[in-house]
């Protein structure tokens, strides 16, 4: 139902401070809980030129969309958090590819001192 690496819409609602909120593109990072049917994602951004981001890969939006808005994009590994399955908005949208899915891995075990 839900692909591991796959790029989904996912509608974070309302949220708190710094937290992420409204709807932002978001890449699974585990399995759906059996549970209480939930995963664990991280969102996604638009990267502007000229602006510094930590906590997180880069990603071409060119490999991934026909006309994107952005060249690039970045996946925040710092801001991941826990969503049900009910914030899903449609399909997938795009799996990411090998080079970018090794890329966020890396990026995760440094991240937590893996």
């Amino acid at each position: 139902m839900f692909d591991v690496f796959g790029v989904y819409l996912i509608d974070f609602k309302q949220n708190i401070g710094g937290e992420i909120s409204g709807k932002h593109y978001a890449v699974i990072m585990s399995k759906m809980s059996k549970k209480d049917d939930t995963l664990i994602v991280a969102s996604i951004t638009s990267k502007k030129k000229g602006m510094k981001y930590r906590g997180g890969i880069t990603i071409d939006c060119t490999k991934y969309q026909k006309n994107p808005t952005y060249e690039k994009a970045f996946i925040k590994i710092r801001k991941i958090r826990e969503v049900h399955k009910s914030r899903f908005l449609g399909r997938k949208i795009y799996d990411l590819e090998e080079s970018d899915t090794i890329k966020l891995k890396d990026a995760f075990k440094s991240y937590f001192d893996l």
